[in-house]
């Protein structure tokens, strides 16, 4: 049995970091190519916590662990193009959630996929970016595979700031075109084949507030249309659209007395499904001397159900529905630390995250918390070299 990209991409969707594994996220660029070309190379172990037996209906209890290899290569071209080259292999193990059932006590109990499954999946994206005067321009090409799921994505933006620099607007536009072919399975009417598409658009603003201090502010906007549906799932009916709204806003100083820095970021996501969710992330970056740094971190997440989400399955239910533990509500927190080292060319990183959903972390009140609420342990190393 296989997975869908929700699935696959766990990792990435719940790890702190938005759009990489950490010490893998885009760093800020001036209007100038890099005057460096960087090979970056990180290993990434995440663990998910096994079921609870006494939450367990049937199957096992193990759930994923996952092995994620990240190449990335940033180089300038010229005097006026940069190029940056993404690829990432990632090796899954280990069963999913298939469903849920009323335990004799009345709550929900997981209902796990039987065997535990061997997924692999292959990413690349490569991004061209023209630098100008005052702005820049850029790019991006990707390319997602595994066994039963294919996904291209092409993506553009442009950036632009103020004479003085201490005003830059942005936006930026991305497309996604993905396939699916569920594994078959006797015994269970999966699809055969269907796809879905994904746009979205991106408005921002950076201000520097002094010499030691900025704000940036986004606005996106998404629409997801196809077939959303979870196919393993035993009973998983979505709508054929879903618009998403996100606002986010990020805070950087630098504590010259503590020569450290400190990031506050706030994000604010609505969609037409009916889930709202906050996430509030703090993290201090301290100095310890001219090569090392260390950085503890802090999220908090929280969000509302979606309308057509049940605790427990029933195949005489009408219309929506869907059992998902990743629609229910539910709160969570996130601890890290990061260490980064540096010595002439070369950036040593070691990261290490844990991750705790529960109903009781919640703003608002869960009447019935999901059984299968996520823990996990994610662990990275890496390492730059620059020439």
């Amino acid at each position: 049995m296989a997975v869908t990209e929700s699935g696959s991409k766990t990792l990435l969707a719940l790890t702190s970091a938005a759009v990489a594994l950490p010490g893998m996220a885009p760093v800020a660029r001036a209007d100038s190519p890099p005057e460096v070309t960087t090979l970056g190379y990180r290993y990434s172990l995440y663990r998910e916590d096994d079921i609870e037996p006494g939450k367990l209906a049937a199957g096992v209890g193990e759930r994923y662990e996952i092995d994620v290899h990240q190449l990335r290569l940033t180089t300038g071209l010229g005097d006026t193009w940069g190029l940056t080259v993404d690829y990432q292999h990632e090796s899954l193990s280990g069963a999913s959630p298939f469903g849920t059932s009323r335990g004799v006590d009345g709550n929900p109990q997981v209902v796990m996929t039987g065997a535990s499954i061997e997924e692999l999946r292959r990413d690349l994206n490569i991004g061209l970016r023209r630098y100008y005067d005052y702005s820049n321009a850029g790019i991006s090409l990707g390319y997602s595979a595994e066994d039963d799921y294919t996904a291209y994505n092409l993506g553009a933006d442009y950036q632009f700031s103020t004479e003085d620099r201490l005003n830059t607007f942005g936006l930026g536009v991305s497309i996604s075109d993905d396939t699916l072919e569920p594994t078959q399975q006797s015994g269970f009417n999966r699809i055969k084949k269907d796809d879905k598409q994904s746009l979205t658009a991106v408005v921002n603003y950076t201000r520097v507030l002094s010499t030691v201090a900025q704000v940036q502010t986004a606005l996106s906007l998404s629409r997801h249309s196809g077939f959303l549906s979870d196919p393993y799932k035993a009973v998983d009916v979505r709508p054929d659209e879903r618009i998403a709204w996100a606002w986010t806003t990020q805070y950087r100083r630098y504590l010259k007395d503590w020569d450290a820095a400190l990031h506050v970021d706030y994000r604010l996501y609505t969609d037409d499904w009916g889930i709202v969710s906050n996430t509030f992330d703090l993290a201090w970056y301290q100095n310890v001397d001219a090569g090392l740094r260390v950085a503890p971190s802090l999220r908090y997440y929280t969000q509302s159900q979606a309308d057509f989400y049940f605790p427990t399955d029933n195949t005489t239910r009408q219309g929506y529905q869907s059992s998902d533990h990743r629609l229910s509500p539910f709160g969570a927190l996130t601890t890290g630390i990061r260490v980064e080292a540096h010595a002439v060319n070369w950036k040593v990183v070691i990261a290490a995250e844990r991750y705790i959903a529960d109903g009781d972390l919640a703003l608002g009140s869960v009447e019935v918390e999901h059984p299968a609420l996520l823990g996990f342990s994610l662990v990275t190393l890496g390492m730059d070299y620059s020439f």
